[in-house]
C-alpha cells in the first residue's frame, strides 16, 4: 500500500505520486489513516452509515479535550444524526431555499460589479483581499443581517476557524482556531441580543424568533448554528473563488473561451469546483468495525476522502485530469458531502461563482499570477492565503 504524507506542508493532492497511487488502487495509507483516492469509493463511503463525523474523537486525536474549540465542535450540527440532526437542520435550511438563493442573485451581481470596478482601474490586484473575501462577506451579511461595518471584525475569525480541519498540521493552528471560536462566539452572542431587541427582515432575526417562540433549539445551540453558518458562508466560498482564479490563470485560453461564450458559465463553475475544490478533503470516523473493498477498518479509525484527487479520477470523469469548461461532467461533485449531511450552502456558493464569473470575464482579460503564492494546508479547507494577479488586456 502506498504511503502519502498528507500533513507535510509541501503535500499536494494532485502530485504525480498521488495520481500514481490512484491508478494503483482505491486507497493509500497516511499519517491520518486510510486515504480514499477514487471517486466511486469516496461517494459510497460518504453515504455509509457505518461512518460518522467523528464528534469529539477528532479533537481527542489532535490533543484537544476541552476549551472553546471543543465546546463549539462537539455539539456542532454535523456531529448529530437522526432526529437531532433534522431538528437543527430544519432551523437552518430556510436560509438556503431556491427562492432565497435566487433572490440573492441581483445583490451578488451588483456586488461583483462594484468589486470588479476597483480591479479594472489598475488591471492588477491581490485577489483574496480585493474580491474573494469581500464578496461572500457581503452576501453573508445581507443574508444573515450582519451590518457592513462589522464585516472586517470577523473576517479573520471566519477564515481562521476553517483551520479546524487542519489541526494535524500542528504549529499555531489550534491557537488560531481557538481565538477565532472565542471571537465569533462573543460576536454572535451580541448579534442574538441585538436581533432580540430589534428584529429585522433577515435570517438571524427569524432564527431568534424560532428560538424564542417554539423552543426548537436552546440559546447555546442557536449560537453554535450561527457561528457555523458564518464560517461556512464565508471561508469555503472565499477559497473557492480564489481557487477558481488559479485554475483560469493556469489555463488562460479557457478564460477567453468563456468570455466569448458566456452560455458556458454553469459548466465552467462546475469545472472550477471539480478541478480545485475548496474542501480538498473530508473525513469520517468508523462507528464500528467493518471491512470495505478488502480493507479492514476498526472502530474509531478516521478515513480521509481525498476529494481533490477523486474529483480528477478519470474513471468518473473521462479526461478528468484536464481542465475543460466545455466538458459535460456527469459524476457528482464530492466536496459538499452526501446524504443527510449534504452541505446546505452549496446552492448559494454556486450562485456566487455563477454570478461573479461572467462579470470578471467580461470586464477583465485573462488572469496571470503575478507573485509567489502561499497556500493553506492541503487537508481541510484549501486555497491560497494571498493571490497576486495581473489581468491581460481584453
Amino acid at each position: 500500500m502506498p504511503f502519502l504524507n498528507v500533513v507535510d506542508p509541501a503535500f499536494s493532492f494532485t502530485a504525480p505520486e498521488v495520481f500514481a497511487a490512484q491508478d494503483a488502487g482505491w486507497y493509500a495509507d497516511s499519517p491520518l489513516g486510510p486515504l480514499v483516492l477514487r471517486h466511486a469509493e469516496t461517494q459510497e463511503l460518504l453515504r455509509d452509515r457505518r461512518l460518522d463525523h467523528g464528534g469529539d474523537g477528532y479533537l481527542r486525536q489532535n490533543g484537544i479535550t476541552g476549551g472553546p474549540i471543543h465546546d463549539w465542535w462537539a455539539p456542532m450540527i454535523v456531529n448529530h444524526d437522526g432526529a437531532d440532526h433534522r431538528r437543527l437542520r430544519g432551523l437552518v435550511s430556510r436560509a438556503f431555499t431556491p427562492r432565497t438563493v435566487d433572490g440573492m442573485r441581483p445583490f451578488i451581481r451588483a456586488t461583483a460589479e462594484a468589486l470588479t470596478d476597483e480591479i479594472a482601474r489598475t488591471g492588477e490586484t491581490e485577489f483574496v483581499d480585493a474580491f474573494a473575501t469581500r464578496l461572500p462577506l457581503a452576501v453573508m451579511g445581507e443574508l444573515l443581517g450582519v451590518p457592513p461595518e462589522d464585516h472586517d471584525i470577523f473576517s479573520v475569525w471566519s477564515s481562521d476557524i476553517g483551520l479546524i480541519f487542519a489541526l494535524a498540521t500542528g504549529g499555531d493552528t489550534a491557537a488560531r482556531v481557538e481565538r477565532a471560536v472565542t471571537g465569533l462566539d462573543g460576536y454572535v452572542d451580541s448579534l442574538i441580543d441585538a436581533k432580540t431587541s430589534h428584529p429585522g427582515d433577515d435570517l438571524i432575526s427569524r432564527m431568534v424568533d424560532a428560538w424564542r417562540d417554539d423552543g426548537a433549539v436552546t440559546r447555546e445551540e442557536l449560537r453554535n448554528l450561527l457561528v457555523t453558518l458564518v464560517f461556512g458562508a464565508h471561508d469555503n466560498t472565499r477559497h473557492q473563488l480564489s481557487n477558481m482564479m488559479v485554475g483560469f490563470a493556469e489555463h488562460p485560453a479557457q478564460w477567453t473561451l468563456l468570455r466569448d461564450h458566456p452560455e458556458l458559465t454553469d459548466r465552467a463553475v462546475t469545472e472550477t469546483m471539480r478541478w480545485r475544490p475548496s474542501a480538498a478533503s473530508l473525513f469520517r470516523r468508523a462507528a464500528e468495525d467493518f471491512e470495505y473493498g478488502g480493507l479492514p477498518i476498526a472502530a474509531g479509525t478516521f478515513v480521509t476522502m481525498a476529494v481533490q484527487t477523486a474529483q480528477r479520477d478519470p474513471r468518473a470523469y473521462p479526461g478528468g485530469r484536464a481542465f475543460d469548461i466545455t466538458a459535460v461532467r456527469e459524476a457528482p461533485l464530492l466536496q459538499f458531502g452526501a446524504g443527510p449531511h449534504y452541505c446546505l450552502g452549496s446552492a448559494l456558493a454556486h450562485a456566487q461563482l455563477s454570478e461573479a464569473l461572467p462579470v470578471l470575464t467580461r470586464r477583465l482579460g485573462a488572469p496571470v499570477i503575478a507573485g509567489d503564492l502561499s497556500w493553506r494546508p492541503a487537508i481541510g479547507t484549501h486555497g491560497p492565503d494571498a493571490l497576486p494577479l495581473r489581468f491581460q488586456p481584453c
